[in-house]
């Protein structure tokens, strides 16, 4: 498909002092390369929803220029609007820098001529590449591409668009660094018709879409005041109680987060997530309050020589033990008021009995005492 883009600033004058002097001579050979790597890349649409309308807009201001420049706004035209190619460029080893801030201007000259930019991609996400040209002299062919044409699962590409003269050209990314490989796909046909007035802009855009990892949290007991774990390095870490959030902070760059947050009841289900700095968020993880709190000693009521229970009041639901030195008597649970009832075979005067209560965390009061009296 033929690119019918106009570049809508392009100062010539400026742009050809800006290029290395003397004729560049193309590698046939690369120029071959790049037209099967980007051909390759089948024509088939961009996902829905992938690219924001933000973005696109964004993109094609930047290869089509500033619709506020025009007429003598063209002679304005300078490095601190685009980035302008510099031969040799015509392979891996001497591709130009690129930035995400600017578009790259270049002209395709000589016949078979290929020009390379790098671009480093910070973190995995989404790769969205925009291109357009000057004249219908070019053709414009363009792909990211990764060092030597390998292709692997660090790069993958999703498709591609065309609108209002900018072809965009979208990738699922790895970490890394790429290229971005332009040639005139004239060149196919031997057609050697561009002029130095001929040229292309090429601009990229990063898209951080991946989801931090589901944050990492260690145990919360009913005593803590902050919970920690590990995330994301340096993204914001939310610890809710439902809906309710009761602290954030943000993880180290090592990826280590302490977030303060009030004492919470054991069994309290607690649900952490991690947002980075473009906004993604993790899945939530979760972690349920421990009951590290011993019930308090229970009360005893008066047991005498004649009892065959021991009666009194203890934590809710605690189960409760009765004792004769060493040797247990009996245990039974209390109540959901506390209230318990032990039987236990009558005891002599004087016997010296101790009571303690075990809730369902396995955490034991401090015993109580009673001495057996007379009946």
């Amino acid at each position: 498909m033929r690119n019918k883009g106009i570049l809508s600033l392009v100062a010539v004058g400026l742009f050809a002092s800006s290029l290395s002097a003397g004729v560049v001579k193309a590698e046939g050979n690369e120029n071959g390369l790049a037209r099967k790597a980007i051909e390759h890349q089948v024509e088939k649409p961009l996902p829905k929803g992938l690219v924001d309308s933000k973005t696109l807009n964004q993109l094609e201001k930047e290869v089509k220029g500033s619709q506020s420049k025009s007429g003598k706004g063209y002679s304005k035209m300078s490095d601190d609007d685009y980035i302008f190619e510099v031969e040799y460029n015509n392979d891996f080893a001497s591709a130009d820098n690129s930035s995400y801030e600017k578009a790259t201007i270049g002209r395709l000259l000589p016949l078979y001529d290929v020009d390379f930019s790098k671009v480093v991609v910070p973190s995995d996400g989404f790769l969205l590449v925009a291109g357009t040209a000057s004249s219908y002299a070019i053709d414009l062919g363009f792909a990211a591409v990764q060092k030597d044409y390998v292709e692997d699962s660090n790069l993958k590409y999703l498709g591609s668009e065309y609108e209002d003269g900018v072809e965009y050209r979208g990738y699922d990314v790895k970490k890394g660094t790429y290229y971005v490989g332009v040639y005139d796909r004239d060149n196919e046909y031997d057609i050697d018709n561009n002029t130095s007035d001929d040229m292309y802009a090429i601009a990229t855009r990063f898209v951080d879409d991946v989801k931090p990892s589901k944050p990492t949290v260690y145990k919360v007991d009913n005593n803590d005041k902050v919970v920690t774990g590990k995330a994301e390095a340096s993204s914001t870490v939310t610890v809710k109680n439902g809906s309710k959030v009761l602290g954030s902070a943000k993880a180290t760059s090592k990826g280590t987060f302490s977030i303060k947050i009030a004492v919470q009841k054991a069994g309290t289900k607690l649900t952490i997530t991690a947002k980075d700095s473009a906004g993604n968020v993790s899945a939530s993880a979760s972690v349920t309050v421990v009951d590290v709190i011993a019930p308090n000693k229970p009360t005893v009521n008066k047991v005498d020589d004649n009892d065959k229970v021991v009666t009194g009041k203890a934590e809710a639901n605690s189960t409760v033990a009765v004792k004769a030195g060493s040797k247990s008597l009996g245990s039974a649970k209390a109540s959901s008021k506390g209230n318990y009832s032990v039987k236990i075979k009558a005891q002599k005067k004087g016997t010296t009995l101790s009571i303690t209560a075990k809730d369902k965390a396995g955490n034991t009061s401090s015993k109580a005492t009673t001495k057996v009296v007379k009946h």
